[in-house]
């Protein structure tokens, strides 16, 4: 599912993404137990988080990414 800026916080399934305001597009690879976060059309994960580990991404503002079991919450801060 594509979810918009608007619909934050949002918890993303794997295949799920995220468009933030400025066009910034956020998704995750599932990969043994971690979540690859993926920015944009990168090739390479910009940061792997296992269960209950968080990441702040500067885009339009600023993102909590925190990772659940299987799922990767997304809220503004």
């Amino acid at each position: 599912m594509d979810y918009q800026e608007n619909d934050l916080p949002v918890v993303l399934k794997e295949g799920d993404s995220v468009r933030l305001s400025d066009g910034t597009t956020v998704r995750f690879d599932e990969s043994g137990g971690a979540r690859d976060v993926m920015i944009n059309d990168e090739f390479n994960s910009r940061c792997t988080l296992f269960p209950t580990m968080d990441y702040e991404l500067d885009a339009s503002g600023t993102y909590r990414l925190t990772a659940g079991d299987s799922d990767l919450k997304v809220e503004k801060i």
